[in-house]
């Protein structure tokens, strides 16, 4: 809205209701989001549940390719408690067991080889 001032020329004014606002100015517009908006229909129990899904999944599929025999359990349990908490853990649960017999798979690989090669070490001769 504008109203005379000085020398004629005409000044702006704040609006003064929501009607006044213009919705073909996207920068008038009210109540425009400000980015994301979390979901506010979640109990907190329900949040913590899907925070602990989200934990087991990041853990899950780090234990695929690092530490598996250490994160692959953590996943596990903080999936279980997840679904306790009324989350969907169902990827880090998953994922958390692939790592853990990928990491007992690879540390079973590791005693293997350094048994042979004490066992090799052991029969050369001087």
């Amino acid at each position: 809205m504008l109203l005379p001032g000085r020398d004629g020329v005409p000044t702006p004014t704040a609006p003064t209701s929501p009607r006044e606002f213009s919705m073909s100015d996207p920068y008038n517009a009210p109540n425009q989001p400000g980015g994301y908006q979390p979901n506010y229909n979640l109990n907190p129990g329900q949040m913590r549940g899907q925070q602990l899904a989200q934990t087991s999944m990041i853990f899950g599929i780090i234990s695929l390719f690092a530490l598996g025999i250490i994160l692959g359990p953590i996943a596990i349990v903080k999936a279980k408690r997840a679904e306790e908490a009324g989350g969907d853990a169902k990827v880090g649960r998953i994922t958390g067991w692939i790592g853990t017999i990928l990491g007992a798979l690879w540390l079973i690989g590791v005693v293997i080889y350094v048994i042979a090669l004490i066992g090799a070490i052991g029969s050369m001769n001087y």
